[in-house]
């Protein structure tokens, strides 16, 4: 399916703004109702979660997120783009390497940003040597005004407010979404259909469109966690179904513990996932997943998760070992996992008291609960009832 779509790498050294842009740029995309996939292609790239938490938050989950090149991660995260089901825009991290130099050979295309006139010439040799074209050259500075140097075939400019709290609008940031949009110019609409009749589900849950009597959720509006049970009120739990669209991991978890058979997600590089069964046991499988029990209440366990390759396949998660809690207790799971293994996790503590997970911008969402005191889209601070 890859020839139908483009990934575009956003290239360029360290600390030039460009996690920012590709953050801003595919919220703009979004509200266009342009339909991708912003991926973070380095073992230490950071979620929307880095631009949206606040600030100390962000700085203490950053220690947790790190992670180090490998032949697996590469191997893997270049196969998903070769493999890709949208179009995408890719960062993969700030230093030439042949990690990176893999990753750009799997993309179509080339977006610079740089700090200093001089970086260009570097990252102009990298994309020449995989032969992919350069749509932008963009010098990033918190200083200038925002400009366009050249509208040809590159487009060339100044841009400007790439940091926390700052404003990038202006001449040089349109230009740029002007030039992306002929390349993510698919029908939003055909895309779905497309996708759906490759569920094999009879219903596919579109998490975008209105789902009455809830409204759609783009970029200008977002799920919020006191729309669980509103939403989950309207699902028949009996019939399988399959998830297409853009949510966050909680939502996918609390469908997944509210239905019988497991969900189908899509993913916009692997397609739809089928949700693997896991294990619980007191012994982890170190190679594929660790956990540390971060805090131990009365009332619940705090879990984090990591996965130590930096990349876990759902083909290969079937039977992963994950830890046995108390089922008297409520659990909170974070850590830097996908949706699908988050959904598998809320499917695998369904007897627990309660499960909660943490996302950075919410904080605890209750996505299942066995207990009346909390209830699912709640958000947990206080200690709940224990279930006798």
């Amino acid at each position: 399916m890859s020839p139908l779509f483009p990934a575009i790498f956003i290239g360029g050294p360290p600390h030039a703004g460009k996690s920012t842009l590709l953050y801003r740029l595919s919220h703009a995309l979004r509200q266009e109702g342009l339909e991708h996939y912003a991926l973070r292609a380095s073992p230490d790239g950071e979620g929307d979660w880095s631009l949206e938490a606040p600030k100390a938050m962000v700085r203490e989950l950053r220690l947790s997120t790190k992670g180090l090149w490998s032949d697996h991660f590469t191997e893997r995260i270049s196969r998903d783009i070769d493999q890709r089901h949208l179009p995408l825009l890719v960062d993969a991290g700030g230093q030439i390497s042949p990690e990176n130099e893999q990753i750009v050979s799997a993309c179509t295309h080339g977006l610079l940003l740089v700090k200093q006139p001089n970086d260009f010439a570097r990252w102009r040799d990298l994309l020449a040597r995989q032969g992919r074209p350069i749509i932008a050259e963009l010098y990033s500075t918190q200083e200038a005004v925002q400009q366009i140097d050249d509208t040809g075939p590159v487009l060339r400019g100044t841009i400007c407010g790439l940091g926390h709290g700052l404003s990038s609008d202006g001449v040089c940031f349109d230009a740029v979404l002007e030039r992306l949009k002929p390349y993510f110019d698919y029908n939003p609409e055909q895309l779905y259909h497309m996708h759906a009749r490759l569920a094999n589900v009879d219903l596919v849950l579109h998490l975008g469109r209105a789902l009455p009597p809830l409204s759609a959720h783009n970029g200008k509006n977002k799920w919020q966690p006191e729309e669980l049970p509103i939403l989950l009120a309207t699902l028949p739990s009996t019939e399988p179904l399959a998830l297409y669209g853009r949510g966050p991991a909680w939502l996918s978890g609390a469908i997944a513990a509210f239905t019988v058979s497991p969900p189908k997600l899509f993913h916009a590089l692997t397609g739809w996932v089928i949700l693997p069964e896991l294990q619980l046991t007191t012994t982890a499988d170190n190679e594929r997943l660790r956990w540390e029990q971060v805090e131990e209440r009365t009332d619940a366990t705090y879990l984090r998760f990591a996965i130590p390759q930096n990349y876990l396949d759902h083909e290969d998660a079937h039977n992963l070992p994950v830890p046995q809690i108390n089922p008297k207790q409520g659990i909170i799971l974070s850590g830097k996992l996908p949706i699908w293994l988050y959904a598998a996790l809320a499917r695998t503590y369904r007897e627990n008291a309660w499960i909660a997970i943490f996302q950075p911008q919410e904080g605890n969402v209750i996505v299942w609960s066995r207990i009346d005191s909390l209830q699912v889209g709640d958000l947990y601070n206080n200690p709940p009832d224990k279930v006798s």
